[in-house]
């Protein structure tokens, strides 16, 4: 049985009990510091402890969660626990194990621990894909960049396909559009965000990507046909 050192930061000490009452639960799981002062927590890793996991809540004062995964993800790994869904898509690039939503169900915290376990046995930093959250009911779905056909904006939320599959996001297309951008996602459309490495085919209309057709915008065509035009042979 691996034995893993773990720490729990949380500026709310009632916080910090649940976590660790879940943990006493893992016999091979050490809470080795419990931290109410994020700053502390920062000190304590940069000190070169060894801690294999990290649980840390994201809204503190002084130092965030977030700013806590930037300044020590290359020496632990992290779950997020938060009381905020919208932090999921805000923190897109981050390469953490799971998200937890406030109040933390037992059976929910027994996934990311099994997740934190298969991913253990990746040696040093966590090989993290692109990816980010969305809120499904009480729980964070992890969606990999790479798995999106594309995206359709349906006034207050988005409906992103991956295959034969989907699933609903309360965010509005824009702010989807300026997370994805960066991995060579293109507005076609007034209602749709494609992967352009995923295009088969255009035909003046629309796109095909998977088998399915989707609608290119007048005012977007342009943008579109220069992109291809500059990856042709």
């Amino acid at each position: 049985m691996n034995l893993y050192k773990v720490i729990v930061v949380d500026d709310e000490s009632l916080a910090v009990d649940v976590i660790t009452h879940h943990l006493s639960r893992f016999p091979n799981f050490e809470v080795v510091e419990t931290f109410t002062d994020s700053v502390e927590a920062f000190k304590f890793l940069k000190e070169g402890h060894h801690v294999d996991l990290v649980f840390t809540d994201i809204a503190m004062p002084d130092i965030s969660g977030i700013e806590l995964v930037k300044l020590c993800m290359t020496s632990s790994r992290f779950i997020m626990t938060t009381s905020f869904s919208q932090y999921a898509v805000e923190s897109f690039d981050l390469e953490v194990i799971d998200y937890l939503l406030k109040p933390i169900p037992f059976e929910r915290f027994c996934k990311a621990i099994a997740r934190f376990e298969s991913l253990k046995n990746i040696p040093g930093k966590v090989i993290a894909e692109p990816s980010f959250f969305v809120k499904e009911g009480d729980e964070f779905i992890k969606i990999l960049v790479k798995d999106i056909d594309y995206i359709e904006g349906l006034k207050d939320y988005v409906k992103i396909i991956i295959g034969n599959n989907y699933c609903l996001a309360l965010k509005s297309l824009k702010s989807i559009e300026d997370v994805l951008r960066p991995h060579k996602f293109m507005r076609i459309h007034k209602s749709y965000i494609v992967p352009l490495t995923k295009i088969s085919q255009y035909n003046g209309k629309y796109v095909i990507i998977n088998s399915s057709e989707v609608p290119v915008g007048n005012n977007y065509r342009e943008n579109l046909k220069a992109y291809l035009n500059n990856n042709k042979l």
